[in-house]
């Protein structure tokens, strides 16, 4: 419909002239019968003339949108390949037609720039040898691909990886000789093979080498190595209970600050590998024995330098040296290893009364806990205690020493937001808050403690069935839980509080009196409160 209105447009006036000259034909004037044939004649021919011209103008319009369409989708096809497509001439220039891919690896407009202070701005002598090439590559009858071979096949540009191919165009009767010039950005391929290569090699989490780079490069270097040879291998101590208790997340955070200390102290005279899940190695070339106790001791130290977050840093440490280029490797790991667990054996008693220091301190820097209050209640809970029968050195007494440090333990994992010494929560906050007993539990059992964790487990259970977690009733809960609820509460209750002012002793006796047979164990209660009304 546009062409056709276009045409008449063109030939407007030629028709007008034709219907005019025909209507004076036509009229009723007495002329020259012979000249008004021709001049009719003549009028027929130019209209022919004018049909003909008008189907020349169709054709042509209609082969230029062809032409033109054709171009427009060459063009959007190029734009969208992926690549930078460009030609440069024989003044080395780029010439006016380009793709979109260039000007974002490029960085800029580009037509009309010369090609190599585009692609090797700053190397002169890179530069001067890509145009001798491709000046050659533009000459009539050179061998394109010796050309192309020549000029360099990737260039670095706006922190990008290009990869570049030559392409010599020749037009039909060899003139005007174009090269037409690839271009590729494999900054993405690049980088997706170096991150493979770099997981080959190394343990995703921590940064470190892994068992498989350790094994590749004592196989593959074992004549190569610097004698001595010292490997250390290294367990943690609480990986499980931090995993148990406070989640995987922060068992990672302590795996990561555990590679953080191991490059600090070794440096780079070593090689550092995550071994297993909870295990580390580290090669150490040109080490002697000596030298390699020097490094434990240093490793020993800057994990007791920690801070405990939630525990400090711990490790069982077992270290061995070889001076034969020809030791079996895997005799050699066994030897390590077998080191290790006869030292953390050795130390579990130490390492599990460290770790609940460690688990203290946290309480009572985060405010979980009050120094005071645990040490109130530990005085008040023996002596009641042994007024019940309790040894004082018995396996009992030693246990409720620690349901005493413990008892809140599980609130360390309890989300800030929620943990608050008031009486403001939620339904939901409270339901979080009420989990603590079940956290504490696990963290009890990971320490090797199964009768403390039932106790902490225990410790918001009530005589009458109605606690929680499991609504235990009687003497179904374990008597140090019963002993300790009930000194905790009378500590707490005449003490000043976030959500409520303090009792005197005798308001707390009384309430506690109140409360015997409900909340607490009849028995606890009278031996409590006989003796607290003459001890206070």
């Amino acid at each position: 419909m546009g062409r056709r209105t276009k045409e008449h447009e063109v030939f407007a006036e030629e028709r007008k002239f034709i219907q005019a000259a025909r209507k004076e034909l036509q009229a009723d004037i007495p002329n020259d019968k012979e000249l008004k044939a021709g001049y009719a004649a003549l009028l027929t021919k130019y209209e022919k003339f004018l049909r003909e011209t008008s189907k020349i103008w169709n054709i042509s319009d209609s082969q230029s949108l062809a032409l033109m369409r054709m171009e427009n989708e060459l063009k959007s096809m190029l734009d969208n390949a992926g690549q930078g497509f460009l030609t440069i001439d024989g003044d080395l220039k780029v010439q006016k037609q380009s793709s979109a891919e260039c000007k974002r690896i490029l960085g800029r407009k580009i037509s009309g720039m010369p090609i190599a202070e585009l692609l090797w701005p700053d190397n002169p002598s890179q530069r001067a040898d890509a145009e001798s090439a491709l000046a050659q590559m533009l000459e009539e009858g050179a061998d394109a691909e010796a050309c192309a071979a020549r000029l360099p096949s990737v260039f670095k540009k706006n922190g990008l990886l290009v990869r570049v191919e030559y392409k010599r165009i020749v037009k039909r009767g060899g003139d005007d000789s174009r090269i037409m010039i690839i271009l590729t950005d494999m900054t993405e391929q690049q980088q997706s093979r170096e991150r493979l290569e770099y997981l080959s090699t190394h343990d995703s989490l921590t940064g470190l080498y892994n068992r498989n780079y350790i094994e590749r490069r004592l196989n593959e270097q074992r004549t190569s190595l610097d004698l001595p040879l010292s490997l250390i291998m290294t367990d943690m101590n609480g990986l499980k209970l931090v995993n148990d208790v406070f989640g995987h997340l922060r068992g990672d955070e302590l795996l990561v600050r555990s590679a953080a200390l191991l490059r600090n102290v070794f440096g780079n005279e070593a090689v550092c590998a995550r071994w297993g899940g909870d295990e580390f190695l580290i090669l150490l070339q040109g080490t002697d024995a000596q030298a390699c106790a020097e490094k434990v001791r240093s490793l020993n130290e800057a994990c007791a330098a920690t801070a405990p977050d939630p525990i400090k840093i711990s490790m069982a440490i077992g270290a061995v040296t070889t001076k034969s280029a020809a030791q079996d490797y895997a005799q050699l790991f066994q030897q390590a290893e077998k080191e290790m667990y006869k030292k953390k054996l050795i130390e579990s008693r130490n390492v599990r009364r460290k770790l609940i220091e460690d688990i203290s301190e946290t309480m009572y820097a985060t405010g979980i806990e009050d120094p005071e209050h645990i040490e109130r209640l530990s005085t008040m809970a023996i002596e009641l205690a042994e007024r019940l029968g309790v040894a004082r050195n018995s396996a009992q007494m030693n246990m409720l020493q620690l349901l005493v440090k413990l008892h809140d333990v599980g609130k360390m994992a309890i989300p800030k937001e929620v943990f608050r010494h008031d009486k403001n929560m939620t339904p939901q906050q409270w339901d979080i808050m009420r989990t603590h007993s079940e956290i504490g539990y696990r963290l009890a059992f990971s320490l090797g403690e199964p009768a403390l964790a039932e106790a902490i487990l225990a410790m918001h259970e009530r005589w009458d069935g109605k606690g929680y977690p499991y609504g235990l009733q009687q003497e179904q809960i374990p008597e140090m839980s019963r002993l300790l609820s009930l000194v905790d509460a009378f500590d707490i209750m005449t003490h000043k509080q976030t959500y409520r002012n303090k009792l005197t002793k005798d308001e707390a006796i009384s309430e506690i009196i109140e409360k015997s047979g409900t909340q607490f164990d009849p028995l606890v209660v009278e031996v409590f409160v006989s003796w607290i009304d003459k001890a206070m």
